[in-house]
């Protein structure tokens, strides 16, 4: 069987708050392991070596977290919505509902 190789071996991802900081992870194929590193503008403050036999549960909980959001949510409840009944009669109403 011959080597394998996708020939990507680092993904930088934005901080989600766009505040300068970053994750960084890279594959290392000689120690068979990643590195997942945080990084604020260009200093690193913080890293992180995940074997090869873990990365599985870390790209399940991934995974797992995509599916979750691409399922679309519950439609909410009227009452308990902004748009709904006005206010604290709205939530009383609907829990008395729900408590009968």
């Amino acid at each position: 069987m011959g080597q394998r190789s996708s020939g990507v071996r680092r993904v930088l991802i934005d901080d989600a708050r766009r505040d300068g900081h970053h994750l960084r992870a890279t594959w290392h194929p000689e120690s068979r392991q990643f590195v997942l590193s945080t990084w604020t503008d260009d200093v690193c403050t913080g890293a992180a070596r995940v074997a090869v036999e873990d990365a599985a549960a870390l790209a399940g909980l991934l995974v797992g977290g995509l599916g979750d959001a691409a399922a679309p949510s519950p439609d909410p409840d009227p009452a308990m919505a902004p748009g709904g009944l006005p206010g604290l009669a709205a939530r009383a109403l609907a829990w008395l509902r729900r408590a009968s």
